[in-house]
């Protein structure tokens, strides 16, 4: 199976200032597909800005300093990101349509991976000396699973979820749950079981045709993911979801894909 490298090489990026301007209606057409997935106008308005922001030249992405590049006011930007109410789903299942029309071909895939960022502080959801493989090491992070889609067009995130480690649905953790807003409802899962529901989420919306399932050794060995992930994905566009490669790293300590033929299942070895 050719490596999606070599078959979608990164663009060069040589746009002069005239050509980055003439993107900003691309930009606006691009926002305006998600603004009817905001329950209210100042929802998707504010989206905009906060889109503009993270565009922008603005050497550091939180609010405030976005907020006053963009010559904003900082607060409504802030209760935006932070505390207003708005349901993420409508825009996921927006963002996925226009993936399935821009990039979907029969033989695309699903890409399973996560990605962890180191934190300072203990105060974040779902902080905990854990594995990142942004260090290669147990640090102080947060960690979330993503799904993404690959095919001969093109590549891109599709959904992600932070994973919880255990400790935060222990007693002495109640005081963060309730200082971060941690949802009552929420409940502990292993990794293997957010890729899956993340796949299951996508395969139900029916518009991203696929043949493959694709992920690392340690994801590859989860029966939960291999054989679930498989049932899951049982009809995809009328073709069966039946071809499943596991990406495991040989001797030399560099990545390979181990491609399964159909039907089979062919697991990532470590």
């Amino acid at each position: 199976m050719p490596l999606v490298l070599e078959t979608c090489p990164a663009p060069n990026c040589n746009l002069t200032p005239r050509d980055v301007e003439s993107l900003l209606d691309h930009l606006a057409a691009y926002h305006a597909h998600f603004a009817p997935a905001f329950a209210r106008a100042k929802h998707a308005y504010w989206a905009a800005q906060y889109l503009r922001g993270l565009l922008s030249t603005c050497e550091r992405n939180s609010i405030e300093p976005m907020a006053l590049h963009l010559d904003l006011p900082i607060r409504p930007l802030q209760h935006f990101i932070g505390q207003s109410t708005w349901a993420t789903a409508p825009l996921i299942a927006q963002h996925q349509a226009l993936v399935g029309t821009t990039l979907g071909e029969p033989d695309g895939a699903f890409l399973v991976d996560e990605c962890g960022v180191v934190k300072q502080g203990h105060d974040s959801l779902g902080v905990a000396p854990q594995y990142s493989g942004s260090v290669g090491k147990v640090a102080n992070s947060q960690v979330g699973v993503f799904l993404g889609y690959a095919s001969r067009k093109g590549y891109t995130l599709l959904d992600g979820q932070l994973c919880v480690p255990d400790a935060w649905f222990a007693d002495d953790h109640a005081d963060k749950r309730t200082a971060t807003g941690m949802p009552a409802t929420l409940t502990a899962q292993s990794k293997p079981e957010f890729a899956l529901r993340l796949l299951q989420q996508a395969v139900a919306r029916r518009c991203l045709p696929a043949r493959w399932l694709a992920a690392d050794a340690w994801y590859g060995n989860s029966p939960t993911l291999s054989r679930r992930g498989r049932r899951a994905g049982a009809l995809v566009h009328d073709r069966h979801l039946d071809r499943y490669a596991g990406v495991a790293p040989p001797a030399s300590g560099r990545r390979s894909a181990l491609s399964g033929a159909p039907g089979a299942n062919r697991r990532g070895a470590s």
